[in-house]
């Protein structure tokens, strides 16, 4: 309740510090600020090697990934003093430009995952360990406990050693009819009494039915035991500003994943899309390196889609990401502007062969559409603002599949819907194909219906609405998990007359459609948790105006070129603090900024983070040249160059990323696929604003407080006068 009020009183005080033309449209859209523990023991370590990159691919079919997976393995168990029941493979995959094989692994306490406790191992084609990210904690104890409690499976008892509690536990899920649906309220405690059954006596049923039920009916407010689902969904709900509502018809049910784990449903929560939570016992590292259990919920709202972690035992939520990244463009109405940048075409035929082999409105399987539907995307209008979508309108481009709309930019935008459904659904499309180029594919997790099995899950292309009618002067991406849709929503903009659709401004789809590259690359697509605060939620946003900014660029460009952020739909003027600009005077970002009362959001310290990768790819291009061919992903000329490393460190690197960290992962990633030679060249880039050998931050805090330090020097070899480097 407390962050709802104070985030009122700022959407208040933005809103009456707008000029009278931009009008405020309602929306459900909750500000919710994401956290999670900040663990002191994270690491991301290196490995040194000497290999060339002729060297790396002269042995790219030398070793099987299943080889690389199991050498990943050893090298965990062998770091960790875990065993092979002490963690489960989540993701495993190789990149098939560079041969790198990524395992993403995921620690378990007594077979039950701990959420934050991750590991990502990198490997060269010849299985050599070349970086490790890591939260594993092997000799965490639980929260509360006197003595060490080593994360070790448990053994499964014998039917003739079973704990009596667990066959009483038997006896009343008969009694009560349990075997199928439960009734929430007793029955929903009973139900979720299954995770603990064998690993926590003190949670033991009575010898007496009645007496358990009246144990159990006391406990599931948390006030003498354990909290129940349908409880730490009411905490969960109290921490946005929310009620559950007609809590006494909701029921559990149990039901398998698309990878056959089992997990329980609430039904019947209003709130929810679909009136479904999924929720799941594990467990969460607290900052003191001690096992908290808690209730994972995955709550899907119209707006918000959030993850959250409530503890079991207080009902404290622990961690929260919301998985819709909400691009939140600051409004500074000046006008009217030029309404374009450039010309429509009408291009012919665009869908890249290896990307979409079936093309663009056709998934492969028998499935054709005439409309803005297909493999990649199922783009629509959704001028109401709701949650459906299927039956939305969508223009058709009939048999012929021509989508030639009159755009009328003097018009307000709901008068050239069809043109603007075609543009959205153009660009998903594009940036689908342009970023398989560089490794963002089936195995990596991108958005496709059908996979064509490539690896990866399929049936989750983006689902995109043009027009949301949900709210204005905006944008936002929701990325779950592999196999699940993301999710983008476009809104017209308001501070023009007539409005102005960011639809039809390329750099806000790009940023947006980031979100979902991004967030599946780092940590494994079946971890969507990596970028939720601090530090490494800023450079999810980061990275969006990163990709939308290069992909601007133009071969007539030089390094003194300045580039704002939305300045279309804004009306002229960016919506950032300062422009992308390699000048100092122009954009004085540096690590250190940070620090400032300003740059406490996730968008602040994204825009810190994308003019260090603007430093960045100028330093390239400048040393190798530009090609306007985006699509030959070549490592020769700069640019592109520089977006096959930017996307290469985000498989590299650790989940829950520092600046640092991200900045190591680039510098290895060039070391992978070209041998260094662009070592100092990238360490000096990064120096220039303040992320040089020395950087550093001292007490950080969830939501990415902290002291930094700027360090404006590169490596004592990159700046001896012998160096040769290109930079």
């Amino acid at each position: 309740m407390h962050l709802v009020s104070v985030y009122s009183a700022v959407g208040l005080a933005l809103l009456l510090a707008q000029p009278a033309a931009v009008v405020s449209h309602p929306s459900t859209r909750r500000r919710v600020q994401p956290f999670g523990p900040s663990l002191k023991h994270h690491s991301f370590t290196q490995h040194a090697t000497n290999l060339a990159s002729a060297q790396l691919f002269s042995a790219f079919n030398s070793a099987r990934p299943q080889d690389c997976k199991a050498a990943a393995i050893s090298q965990a168990k062998a770091h960790t003093e875990l065993d092979d029941h002490d963690f489960v493979v989540k993701d495993a995959y190789r990149s098939d430009h560079n041969g790198v094989t990524h395992v993403y692994l995921r620690q378990l306490h007594k077979g039950v995952e701990i959420i934050n406790a991750d590991m990502n191992i990198n490997l060269d084609s010849n299985c050599k360990v070349i970086s490790v990210g890591n939260t594993f904690h092997p000799h965490a104890k639980l929260a509360g406990s006197s003595s060490q409690s080593p994360a070790k499976s448990p053994a499964t008892p014998s039917p003739a050693t079973e704990p009596a509690h667990i066959g009483m536990w038997g006896f009343v899920r008969g009694q009560l009819g349990a075997l199928g649906q439960v009734v929430l309220g007793v029955n929903d405690w009973l139900t979720g009494l299954d995770y603990w059954q064998g690993d926590h006596s003190e949670f033991a049923l009575p010898q007496s039915l009645a007496d358990s039920l009246a144990k159990v009916a006391d406990t599931k407010d948390g006030s003498n035991g354990p909290l129940s689902p349908v409880m730490a969904l009411v905490h969960l709900l109290k921490h946005i500003g929310e009620e559950l509502a007609h809590d006494h018809d909701i029921h559990l049910e149990h039901v398998s994943s698309l990878t056959g784990e089992p997990y329980s449903v609430l039904k019947n929560v209003a709130l929810a899309v679909g009136k479904e939570v999924p929720a799941r016992f594990r467990y969460v590292l607290n900052e003191d390196g001690e096992l908290e259990q808690v209730w994972d919920l995955e709550l899907e709202m119209e707006e918000n889609w959030i993850h959250g972690h409530v503890s079991a035992t207080t009902g404290k939520v622990l961690s929260l990401v919301d998985w819709v990244a909400d691009a939140q463009y600051n409004v500074y109405p000046l006008g009217v502007n030029d309404p374009l940048e450039g010309e429509r075409a009408l291009l012919k035929d665009p869908a890249n062969e290896n990307a979409s082999p079936f093309g663009w409105h056709d998934t492969g399987n028998s499935k054709s559409y005439t409309d803005t539907r297909g493999n990649n995307v199922n783009a629509q209008a959704n001028p109401d603002g709701g949650y459906e979508w299927e039956n939305n309108h969508r223009p058709d481009g009939g048999e012929s599949l021509i989508f030639d709309f009159p755009l009328n930019l003097t018009s307000q935008p709901k008068d050239y819907i069809d043109a603007a459904v075609t543009n959205l659904f153009y660009l998903n499309n594009m940036i689908h194909d342009l970023f398989y180029q560089y490794g963002f594919n089936e195995k990596a997790g991108n958005f496709q219906q059908n996979n064509f099995e490539r690896g990866g899950l399929g049936n989750d292309a983006v689902i995109a609405n043009a027009q949301d009618g949900s709210g204005y002067n905006n944008a936002n991406f929701a990325t779950p998990p592999d196999g699940r849709n993301g999710k983008m929503r476009m809104y017209v903009w308001n501070g023009v007359d007539p409005n102005r659709d960011g639809d039809l401004e390329s750099g806000i789809v790009i940023h947006e459609y980031a979100h979902g590259i991004s967030i599946r690359l780092t940590g494994g697509p079946a971890n969507s948790g990596c970028l939720g605060w601090g530090e490494a939620g800023g450079m999810g946003e980061g990275w969006g105006d990163f990709f939308a900014t290069i992909l601007r660029m133009k071969q007539s460009d030089i390094n003194t070129a300045v580039y704002p952020m939305g300045s279309y739909a804004n009306g002229g003027e960016g919506i950032r603090r300062y422009p992308y600009s390699t000048n100092s005077t122009t954009n004085p970002s540096t690590y250190k900024i940070m620090d400032g009362p300003a740059y406490w959001g996730v968008h602040a310290k994204g825009e810190v983070w994308a003019e260090m990768l603007y430093e960045m790819y100028w330093a390239l291009v400048d040393a190798y040249g530009f090609t306007p061919d985006w699509f030959s992903a070549s490592h020769d000329h700069g640019n592109t160059l520089a977006l096959q490393l930017v996307v290469d460190g985000l498989s590299l690197q650790p989940c829950r990323p520092s600046f640092m960290d991200a900045r190591d992962a680039i510098i290895q990633a060039d070391e992978v696929l070209t041998g260094g030679k662009n070592h100092c060249l990238l360490w000096k880039a990064f120096a220039k604003r303040g992320l040089g050998v020395d950087a550093k931050i001292r007490g950080d805090t969830p939501w990415g407080g902290g002291i930094r330090t700027d360090s404006f020097d590169a490596p004592t070899k990159c700046r001896a006068p012998s160096d040769n480097d290109s930079a």
